[in-house]
């Protein structure tokens, strides 16, 4: 046996080995090919060959060694897994001769994982399915799942929203113990909840909102004051219907929002609370916070108070039926005078209120939206433009309004909020957008994008001339994502030293926790908000709006697969291997490639263009385009030049 001492020495010597090597740790990112690469937790990324990438999986924790290879080229090479968080996956069952496997639906992942007989449960070939990990590839480059569902097949009517369901893990559905809650609340029960706060059922209150809407969140009211308007902006209570800590918040917490998927929605309430008893329906008295806002004539909020309130909607009216009344002056014989006026004035306050923003702080250009309408079979039939009218910018502007208020409000309590953040430019593309701007705007001022007033101003001079539109298209791409903050933070989007949201409590959790909120800040108790439910509601939501995208994205693919048509669009983004178009139309994304296009193309970052000798592209640039390919398995579009 070895002695004490020489066992310590070669404990040393290890741990001196150890210490004298590159190692670090990061997370492992794929890519489309067999390769990938180790995101440090420095920020670098390292490349991950294939004979590596194949035993790890993208998320993976991954402790490496950070080498150079026969190129000289610094590479990762695994030292140890630290944890994996791929448990469950969706995908594609495969057979092979007697072999079967499953293409996973995880992105920067190109393996497949094999399928032992006796986990297969019956699955046949191209069938959808969700799988559980039963063997990691770290130790062998051999990875193996269980099929634990069978989700249906590509053919299947409804398809792609279930499908996206289960892939994203959303909940679809309610537990015994949240259905007995939801059951337990009842219309006799507002009555009761109702003493002590302000009564406005005799205001003229009108919901705007989709013919379709059930789960009404806002009601508004307007009219004249000597000076300026009076703005009662009514926003759903649910806070007063729903105990704290009940299931029910639990789930609508997790769920952190409803989701939209084209023809189906998920709801983030039970049906019985988000479209009737804590819905803003017509002719029923609800529970609400109101906004009371004091607006003079040149759009500014002069005072504004927050009041517990019982109000009514007295009519519930769509965006179409608003916008005929106000821009195309068509009766509204179903109104009340007195409902009429209301929507005059609301009209002249949303004027007033864009006229200050626009002023002030900053409106964002309207980009033409469309949405799908599905047929029978839940393919798309067509896809519509929006109309957007003065019906749509009353909401918006009251919205913003409330917004505004209650982000004060909130601020000025010293509680923490949820607000929303926005910190303007990408960390990573300051510096060198900064250059670009001072090398062609002569009376451009260093360092205008980092505060919020130089960035606000340098917009609205980019803005308000056209030779100078390229840059504010530079500007536009390069924009960090905004995101939820415990603490007042500015919001370069839209100009404003800090933003919440409030107004849509029955759809949004942010927005229900921050009703929470506001009844802790008035009885004087401690927040009711933390930084673990701002993660978890940045992450939920996030799962929200991807499985979405997934289920819009399959669809458009679908619905443009068979066309040959020579299509227009306008480039959107552009990359060192080619350029994203928008179809003009549609509003369809997809891809150019430069592999596809005759001679060799140089890449400027900094200017977001590609060039060669006889040609360049741009932002913005209108490209006419037909379909070349769609990859099925990651629901991509590729299209070359015509």
């Amino acid at each position: 046996m070895l002695k004490l001492d020489s066992l310590n020495q070669l404990k040393q010597l290890k741990q001196d080995i150890k210490a004298s090597r590159n190692l670090c740790i990061g997370t492992v990112k794929g890519s489309a090919y067999k390769f990938g690469f180790v995101t440090l937790d420095t920020n670098r990324d390292v490349y991950l060959p294939p004979d590596e990438m194949e035993r790890v999986l993208p998320g993976d924790r991954v402790e490496v060694e950070v080498i150079k290879d026969a190129k000289n080229k610094k590479v990762a090479k695994l030292e140890r897994l630290i944890e994996s968080n791929t448990q469950f996956f969706c995908g594609k069952y495969i057979e092979k001769g007697k072999a079967a496997f499953v293409e996973p639906d995880i992105q920067g992942m190109c393996r497949w994982f094999f399928i032992p007989p006796q986990k297969r449960k019956k699955a046949k070939a191209k069938d959808l399915v969700v799988c559980k990990v039963t063997q990691h590839p770290f130790k062998s480059g051999k990875a193996q799942a269980s099929i634990v569902e069978l989700i249906g097949t590509d053919q299947d009517i409804g398809i792609e929203s279930l499908y996206a369901s289960k892939k994203h893990r959303l909940e679809t559905s309610w537990s015994k113990v949240e259905q007995e809650q939801a059951d337990a609340i009842s219309e006799e029960q507002i009555a009761g909840l109702s003493e002590g706060r302000k009564n406005y059922c005799e205001l003229p209150f009108v919901t705007i909102d989709s013919s379709s809407t059930k789960d009404i969140d806002d009601a508004l009211y307007a009219e004249k004051a000597e000076q300026g308007w009076y703005i009662y902006i009514a926003i759903a209570d649910p806070c007063a219907m729903i105990d704290a800590g009940s299931a029910i918040e639990k789930s609508l917490i997790k769920r952190a929002s409803s989701v939209y998927f084209p023809g189906q929605t998920i709801a983030m309430l039970p049906e019985k609370l988000g479209s009737d008893i804590c819905s803003l329906v017509e002719g029923k008295p609800r529970l609400a916070k109101v906004v009371k806002a004091t607006v003079s004539e040149t759009g500014d909020i002069e005072s504004y108070e927050l009041e517990q309130a019982l109000i009514q909607s007295h009519k519930k009216l769509s965006y179409e039926v608003v916008g005929s009344f106000i821009d195309q002056g068509e009766a509204l014989d179903e109104c009340s005078s007195d409902i009429q006026e209301s929507l005059k004035h609301l009209k002249t306050i949303a004027d007033k209120r864009s006229e200050f923003r626009n002023k002030h702080n900053l409106i964002q250009k309207d980009r033409q939206e469309f949405y799908l309408e599905l047929n029978d079979q839940g393919k798309i039939a067509e896809i519509k433009q929006k109309v957007f009218s003065s019906a749509h910018r009353i909401v918006e502007e009251a919205m913003v309004a409330a917004n505004c208020c209650i982000a004060e409000l909130i601020s000025k309590s010293k509680l923490p909020g949820i607000y929303i953040s926005h910190k303007g430019i990408r960390a990573d593309r300051l510096e060198s957008l900064d250059k670009v701007l001072q090398e062609n705007i002569p009376e451009y001022k260093e360092d205008s994008l980092a505060s919020l007033d130089s960035f606000v101003e340098l917009s609205k001079q980019l803005s308000s001339n056209d030779e100078l539109t390229r840059y504010q298209l530079l500007i536009s791409r390069q924009l960090e994502k905004s995101q939820l903050s415990l603490e007042p933070a500015p919001h370069f989007g839209m100009g404003l030293q800090q933003y919440c949201n409030f107004t849509s409590p029955l759809r949004k959790a942010s927005d229900f926790l921050v009703h929470r909120q506001l009844d802790a800040i008035a009885a004087n108790n401690e927040s009711y908000i933390n930084e673990a439910q701002i993660e978890a509601l940045s992450e939920n939501s996030s799962k929200a709006k991807s499985a979405v995208y997934d289920v819009e994205q399959w669809l458009k693919c679908q619905y443009l697969a068979k066309n040959k048509q020579t299509l227009n669009a306008t480039i959107h983004r552009v990359f060192s291997s080619g350029f994203q178009v928008r179809l003009a139309e549609t509003g369809i994304e997809g891809f150019v490639s430069t592999k596809e296009m005759e001679g060799k193309y140089s890449f400027n970052q900094d200017l977001l263009c590609i060039t060669n000798k006889e040609q360049s592209f741009q932002l913005d640039q209108a490209v006419q385009v037909k379909l070349k390919q769609i990859d099925w398995s990651r629901k991509q579009i590729q299209f070359e030049l015509v």
